[in-house]
Order: structure tokens, then C-alpha cells, then sequence
């Protein structure tokens, strides 16, 4: 009887979210539909164009990060696991720093002297934890790899991004970073100029978005990355 009345809420358990899958696969398409629509006539376009002048108004041009002693961290445990396996290729630990005008956002600062590479370590409250390497060149530009799945937006010819799968582990994202990068022309780094030289490459990318603006197409593919990620979270852990 037990036993029988397990197997009846595991139906129901997986019966509800298999409803909740096929709701947000539902909600997605329409969302789909009716951006294609509006992507498809003027005045559509020029209300995807009026909602990206509108979300760029809330994006500040500068940030400030500070350093803390003890972080309150969201998922530390994730953290610990992107950033001890980049100890062990002879990074160095820069601290952890907030970001002002980013409420309960800690970033833990690595970077590899010899090679040129940065590590910036994110936990977030709600969008969990990533990692970024990053190598910055004479000439002003960046090259990065990334486990943040894409936003939908494009970026500048000055930053170079790869996609790096949040699976593979944070030495050997780091390994295969270091021939697909652009070669000549490496800034070396160091520890203590990682907060500033985050800062000033924050500043520049923000100048850039705000001059460029978001065009319809990226303010519809971001309108569908908000949906996904919003039902996922509504349908919780299988």
C-alpha cells in the first residue's frame, strides 16, 4: 500500500511538471509569435525600438566595486568549484569584491600573470554563478570566455566572446582558452589591477551600448531569454 501510494505521487509530481514544461514551451512560442509579428510591420519594430532606448536609460554608465572581508555569499559552494581548479594553473586569488549599483553581486578576482588571463568569478542571487577569463590587448580590445549563456545582444568587433558550457571544468575552459584567443599583442596583468581594469572595461562597453542602442531583433531575443529563464525557475528543480 505504501509503496502503491509513492508510485501515485511520483505520477503526479512528474505529471505536474511535465504541465508546467508544456505551459512554458507554450508561453515561449506565443511570446515567439507575436515578436515575429511586431518584428514584421514598422510600428511594431518601433515599439521593440522605444522598449530598448527605455531599458537603456536604467544602465549606468559606471560601477565601483569594493572589496569585502567576509563575503555573504549566495553559492558559495559553486564558486569554490570554478575557482580552486584555477589555483592549481598557478592563478593568482585577487579577492572578492560587491558592485555598487549591482545589489547582492559578488565577483571573485583571479588572474594567471604569465599568460595574460583574468578571472572573474560571479554570484548572483538569482542568476546563480558563472565564470569569465578575459584577456585584454594593447590596442584596447578583449578577448573572453564565458559561461553566462548568451543574452541575445551582439557586442562590439572590439570584444571578442566565446561560449563556454558551465559543465566543463574552469581549468580546462581556461586550457582551451589560450589558443583560441588572438595572440599578439597580450597586456600582461596583475592582481591588484584587476578591480580598476574591470571597471574601465565595464565604463567602455557601457558607451558603447548606449551609443549603439538595441535594435528591435535584440530586444526580441532577449524578450525570449527573460521568458525561458522565467518559466524554468517557475517550474523549480525536476
Amino acid at each position: 500500500m505504501l509503496q502503491w501510494a509513492q508510485d501515485v505521487l511520483r505520477a503526479m509530481t512528474n505529471l505536474t511538471v511535465t504541465l508546467a514544461l508544456v505551459a512554458a514551451v507554450a508561453a515561449i512560442f506565443m511570446l515567439k509569435r507575436i515578436l515575429t509579428y511586431l518584428l514584421m510591420r514598422r510600428a511594431g519594430r518601433l515599439a521593440l525600438e522605444e522598449v530598448g532606448k527605455r531599458a537603456l536609460t536604467k544602465l549606468p554608465e559606471y560601477v565601483s566595486l569594493a572589496f569585502v572581508e567576509a563575503p555573504d555569499w549566495t553559492n558559495a559552494e559553486l564558486v569554490r568549484q570554478q575557482a580552486e581548479p584555477l589555483l592549481a594553473c598557478a592563478f593568482q586569488d585577487a579577492g572578492v569584491y560587491s558592485v555598487d549599483k549591482m545589489p547582492g553581486v559578488l565577483i571573485r578576482m583571479m588572474c594567471q600573470p604569465q599568460s595574460g588571463v583574468a578571472a572573474h568569478i560571479y554570484d548572483h542571487p538569482r542568476s546563480g554563478s558563472w565564470i569569465e577569463m578575459v584577456t585584454r590587448y594593447e590596442d584596447g580590445s578583449t578577448h573572453a570566455v564565458s559561461t553566462l549563456a548568451p543574452n541575445g545582444m551582439k557586442h562590439p568587433d572590439w570584444y571578442r566572446k566565446i561560449q563556454a558550457d558551465k559543465s566543463i571544468p574552469s581549468n580546462e575552459i581556461y586550457e582551451r582558452f589560450l589558443p583560441q584567443r588572438k595572440q599578439p599583442g597580450i597586456r600582461l596583468v596583475a592582481a591588484s589591477d584587476l578591480s580598476r581594469e574591470f571597471e574601465e572595461a565595464y565604463h567602455k562597453l557601457a558607451l558603447w551600448r548606449q551609443e549603439t542602442g538595441l535594435s528591435p531583433q535584440e530586444v526580441a531575443r532577449v524578450a525570449v531569454k527573460w521568458m525561458r529563464e522565467k518559466q524554468a525557475n517557475a517550474a523549480g528543480p525536476m
